[in-house]
Formats: C-alpha cells, structure tokens, sequence
C-alpha cells in the first residue's frame, strides 16, 4: 500500500510543475475566484480502475474545502461511462488540477488494465504474474502498486530483495554454479534467482539449492522441456518477450510463473474526462 504522504508528494510535485509560476492564468482570467462547481470525472472505456487518491489529492491540494461526493474503490473493473469521482470545489482549483488528476489516473489504470487481462489469460492454468524492474525512477512504487490492483505480483523492488544471477554476472565468474556458490557465501539467508538461456545451462544447476529459475526467450516448447526436468525442485519463471498475444501460450505450459516488462514499459493509459 502507498503512504499517504507519499500520493501527497507525488501529487505536489505534479502540480508544481504544471502550474508553473503562476498558476492557470486562464482559468483566473475567466472564472470567478469564489465560484464553485460539482466536477464528475467520467471513465471513457472498459478499465480496472487505480489512482482515485491521487486525483482526489491533487483537487485538495487546491482546495483544502473540497469535499468528496462519491468515489469508485481502485481494483474495481469498471464499465465505460462510469463516474468515478464526483467532487465539490472551487472551479479555479477543479481546472487547475484536472490535468495532473487525470494524468495519474491514465497512466496508473493502464498499467492496472493491463495487469488485469494478462493475469486473466494465465489464472486457469494457475500461472501466476509477476512484474519487472522496467519502472520509472521516482514513480516506481506507484507503478508496482497499481500492477497489485490489477492481481499481478511484485518482483523486485530493489536491488537488494534477493540475487538475481545473470549472464554478465556470470561472466566474471568460472561458472553458474561458482556464481551460486558466491552469492549463497555473501549473503546465506537471502534467495537465489538464476537465469539461464538454455537447457544446457538449466541441466548445469539441476542439483543446485536456488530458489527460482529464469527462462529468458525461451518458447512453449523449450519451457516443456524445463518443466520435465525440474520436477519441482525450484519455481520456474518464464520471461523476455511475453506480450498479450502469446502469453496464453506460454501460460498453458503451466509453468510457475511469467513476468512480463510489458506490464510496465508498454502501457496504453486510459481514457478519463472530467465534466463540470
């Protein structure tokens, strides 16, 4: 869950930036300061809804006297021409923040939206979704928050969760099983992720006390295979290249687990409209 302090900075420093020095000048030069309207914010397609408090945030910060009239719950799939937030303010402050209301709640639905769909196609075969590290600085938190929403699971956060062993780290070592071998002596209690490319490299750690198991690039074929040799001695994740249109098929290997950076870097964000 997102601190309320944290949607607060997160909202001041949208609002900074948008309003710059000062302020919505057309709005001032248009609309009565004392003038107040009921403002509804209007979803404009099928979505799983995630970022109300930041856009109820954003209209308060404006306007310490605004009051909430109703509001949908984030993770609720929401059906097209939904209002979503009905709000009482003054309509400076209601205009001045659409912008950066709308923009949270765009980009952290997208990401909710399509966390959901892909969450729904692997469900049935109990395969479970899992996010990236292809986040953005500084708004990473609320991207994994809004992945949750939308039933997918947290991978790392940071670097220090747990080993995740690479080829390039891999390079500097003589082997995948001395690499192991380092960071179990580094760190005991923490977990092991090894990726491999091939089965070749899976066969090399069979025997080996890790945790989970990466299979990058690898197609439905390819993961059958991994999954046969396995036996359940560790999780195994597919991941590299997994989209909405193949991930039905990758999910029907049954493997453990799928993590996908579209979940993040891709993201279409979904269209709101606020109406006065």
């Amino acid at each position: 869950m997102l601190t309320k302090s944290y949607i607060k900075s997160q909202v001041a420093a949208a609002l900074n930036e948008d309003l710059g020095v000062l302020g919505d000048i057309t709005s001032q030069a248009l609309i009565e300061q004392t003038q107040v309207s009921t403002a509804n914010i209007v979803l404009k397609q099928d979505a799983v809804l995630c970022g109300i408090d930041f856009a109820i945030s954003a209209f308060k910060q404006l306007d310490k006297k605004a009051s909430i009239l109703s509001k949908k719950a984030d993770g609720k799939f929401l059906k097209k021409g939904t209002i979503i937030l009905k709000i009482k303010a003054q309509t400076q402050s209601i205009l001045a923040a659409e912008r950066s209301a709308l923009n949270f709640l765009g980009l952290m639905s997208g990401i909710a939206t399509k966390a959901y769909l892909f969450t729904k196609i692997a469900k049935p075969y109990g395969v479970k979704i899992y996010s990236t590290r292809k986040t953005i600085v500084g708004i990473r938190a609320l991207q994994k928050y809004a992945l949750t929403k939308g039933g997918a699971n947290i991978n790392r956060m940071t670097l220090d969760d747990f080993f995740f062993i690479k080829d390039n780290h891999v390079a500097n070592t003589s082997s995948i099983i001395e690499s192991i071998a380092h960071a179990r002596a580094f760190y005991p209690k923490k977990k092991i992720t090894v990726e491999v490319d091939n089965i070749n490299q899976l066969k090399e750690i069979i025997n080996e006390k890790i945790d989970i198991v990466l299979l990058d690039n690898m197609s439905a074929t390819q993961i059958k295979e991994c999954l046969k040799l396995v036996k359940g001695k560790f999780k195994c994740e597919a991941s590299g290249n997994i989209n909405i249109t193949n991930i039905k098929k990758i999910a029907q290997t049954k493997v453990d687990r799928i993590s996908s950076g579209q979940l993040t870097h891709s993201v279409k964000n979904i269209d709101f409209g606020l109406e006065l």
